[in-house]
């Protein structure tokens, strides 16, 4: 059943009718002496406020200055959760690298070898040979001699390797004189005897008895095998006259070679432990935008595949220096066989990590150091410098529960929604209907530290009508918190001044469609912090003053009954209305009978010009206004109210100056009804 002030005029109206009727009188026992006398029923007096009007709705509240409010409220009109902007996407971050085996260090070998003079003697003048062979073990003049031809000493071969080229290191040869006479002129060759290389070319001008004489040859770019020899092309000596010395022919020059500081790329070769790598590589993330500076992960992993191209074991420690859990930087071995591979990885759930540590950015890089290993190889292996292992990193499956530093300007999208809009009160009304001051109240709270615009749209549909009608709001700048923890608490109001929310309630909408959009960042870039838990919710508060012009507008209520005249031979009669008017609203209404058979409409009394009560210029009323108002109704009426069983009451009003003027309603404003029922009886 529908309420409104003017229905409970009227209905006040027809209940004291009914309670007059059922006062019955014997009006067999009036004499004619009595003809066609007027019948008077007392009068009812009664108060009318707008607590009468709208008991049920309980949206309808009484502001502090008495103004009623329609207060209507709805939850969760949008959120925006963390996850949206703590998205890495699908795509996993990685980076590969071959790690190259390149120099290798190898242990110094060395030679010792002599060139004694008995083996030096085929190599002489016959006459220096008898000479030497004659006083071998005895003092005497050592003759002058020279070699003839090239004398060649093989070296032992070394064992720890068969070939290697050289990228570093040195020779140094040290020839030694052991005979009592000088040498002059020595020259000899180092020769691969693999290759028949030269190695190097040792040349001695002289050679005193007892002396050393020192050579350096730098290694880098030369290949050595392990079989040696020295070939000495010229080689002579004055003797010993006029001194007698001892001949010894198992004296004669020692040649020793040895070996400093050797790194190889290539080689076959038995080798040592050493460190092959170590640096500290970027995990880069990749992303267009954001530029992170320090996250904490959710959940996900870093998951590795090495795979080895080179003959030796690997030892490999890979730490990531600038993340931390449980206070301890993430670390893990892995040892990949010779020419093998290791496909693995470990949990990096609940992992802080800074990203700033780079040299040249201070962003969104991940530091691993890498230390590599190799180990030390019981057996000759073979290598060379461009043997690599290939390395893949990946973070994978990656969530994060926090991240700073800046998150890039992304598109929001609220997606639509529906709600229903109960505004019980205009659905009691009919006619035109303008609000003069309602407003709308989007709260919300924002717990994201990432600055946000919004543009919402509001579309209020009326199903009964199809009408519809946008509200046409603006851009809405989110206030976004200051420190991680930290939750804002704002509101946006939305009046007649900045939106269509006269025309949008107008319509009176029984459901509202909403959607929107929105952008991060929207001045660019600047310092973002966001935390999984935190979140984006909004809140719509709808206010709306009882403040309106309004004209024609209809109240219409049904009232069931039932009367008997048979008794009472009533000719004529009317109805006596007495109102005074608090309210800002003038009055027309209906009394209308419906048969109770058909249920259609067969007759009606009209009440007519009940009179606004004055207001100031803010539309608040000031006095009351009083109408007296007379209705006569034919003995026809009569006849049909006994057909009836209902009464339609409809109240037709327009505000104070026929709808031109803006009125106030307040809950204390009242209505001081009086109704009479008089009429004429015949005899």
């Amino acid at each position: 059943m529908k309420n409104s002030f003017s229905k409970a005029i009227v209905f006040t109206g027809i209940l004291l009718m009914l309670f007059n009727m059922s006062c019955k009188k014997d009006f067999s026992k009036i004499s004619t002496s009595e003809w066609k006398p007027e019948l008077a029923v007392p009068f009812i007096k009664t108060v009318i406020s707008f607590e009468n009007l709208f008991p049920e709705d309980t949206n309808l509240v009484t502001d502090v200055d008495s103004t009623l409010v329609y207060y209507y409220a709805e939850d969760s009109i949008f959120s925006l959760s963390a996850d949206t902007l703590l998205n890495l996407g699908e795509e996993d971050i990685s980076f590969e690298k071959g790690f190259s085996l390149g120099d290798l260090i190898v242990e110094p070998f060395g030679i010792e070898s002599s060139l004694k003079m008995y083996d030096v003697l085929p190599y002489l003048d016959q006459a220096v040979q008898d000479t030497l062979t004659k006083y071998d073990g005895q003092q005497g003049y050592f003759p002058p001699f020279a070699i003839m031809d090239p004398v060649i000493v093989d070296a032992d071969p070394i064992e720890n390797f068969i070939d290697l080229t050289f990228s570093d290191g040195n020779m140094i040869i040290t020839t030694t004189n052991t005979l009592p006479v000088d040498l002059n002129d020595i020259e000899f060759e180092v020769i691969d005897k693999v290759s028949e290389e030269t190695i190097t070319e040792i040349s001695i001008e002289v050679l005193a008895s007892g002396t050393q004489d020192v050579s350096i040859t730098e290694l880098a770019g030369k290949q050595l095998h392990n079989e040696l020899s020295f070939r000495i092309n010229s080689m002579n000596s004055p003797g010993s006259f006029p001194e007698i010395v001892d001949i010894d022919l198992s004296k004669g020059i020692d040649i020793n070679m040895e070996t400093t500081e050797l790194k190889v790329i290539s080689g076959n070769a038995i080798i040592s432990e050493q460190l092959m790598y170590s640096r500290v590589e970027m995990i880069d993330f990749g992303l267009d935008e954001e530029k992170l500076k320090h996250i904490v992960i959710q959940s996900g992993s870093l998951n590795y595949i090495l795979e080895s191209e080179i003959d030796i074991g690997i030892s490999i420690n890979m730490i990531l220096t600038s993340a931390l859990i449980d206070g301890q930087n993430p670390e893990t071995d892995i040892t990949i066989p010779p020419n093998g591979s290791v496909n693995s990885g470990f949990n990096v759930a609940n992992m802080t990590a800074d990203l700033t540590s780079g040299e040249n950015q201070d962003y969104n890089l991940l530091p691993i150091e890498l230390t590599m290993i190799i180990l030390p190889s019981d057996d000759i292996i073979t290598f060379d410098s461009s043997d690599k292992i290939n390395g893949s990193f990946a973070l994978e499956d990656l969530k994060l529960q926090y991240a700073d530093g800046y998150l890039g300007q992304k598109e929001i999208e609220i997606e639509q929604d529906i709600f229903d809009l109960e505004l019980d009160f205009l659905n009691q009304v009919e006619g035109e209907l303008i609000l003069e001051e309602p407003s709308l109240k989007l709260k919300y709270k924002n717990g994201i530290g990432v600055p946000l615009t919004i543009l919402p749209h509001f579309t209020a549909t009326n199903s009964s009508s199809g009408q519809t009608q946008d509200l046409n709001m603006g851009e809405i700048n989110i206030n976004s918190p200051s420190e991680p923890g930290e939750i804002v608490e704002d509101s946006v109001y939305v009046d007649k001044n900045n939106s269509s929310i006269v025309e949008f309630l107008s319509i009176r909408p029984d459901q509202v469609v909403y959607y929107g959009s929105g952008i991060t960042n929207p001045d660019g870039e600047q310092y973002n912090f966001v935390d999984i838990s935190s979140k984006l919710s909004a809140n719509l508060e709808i206010e709306i003053p009882l403040i309106l012009r309004a004209t024609e507008l209809s109240f219409v209520d049904t009232l069931g009954f039932s009367l008997e005249l048979e008794d009472m031979p009533i000719e004529e009669g009317g109805l006596v209305l007495n109102v005074n008017n608090g309210f800002p609203f003038t009055f027309t209404m209906k009394m209308i009978l419906v048969d109770s058979i058909t249920g259609q409409s067969i007759d009606q009394i009209v009440f007519d010009g009940i009179a606004s009560a004055s207001v100031d210029a803010d539309g608040v009323v000031i006095n009351k206004t009083s109408s007296d108002i007379i209705v006569n109704f034919t003995p026809e009426f009569l006849d049909n109210m006994q057909l009836a069983n209902r009464i339609l009451l409809e109240a037709e009003t327009s505000t104070f100056g026929q709808g031109e003027v803006p009125v106030v309603l307040k809950s204390d404003y009242e209505i001081d009804v009086a109704i009479s029922f008089s009429a004429k009886i015949s005899p």
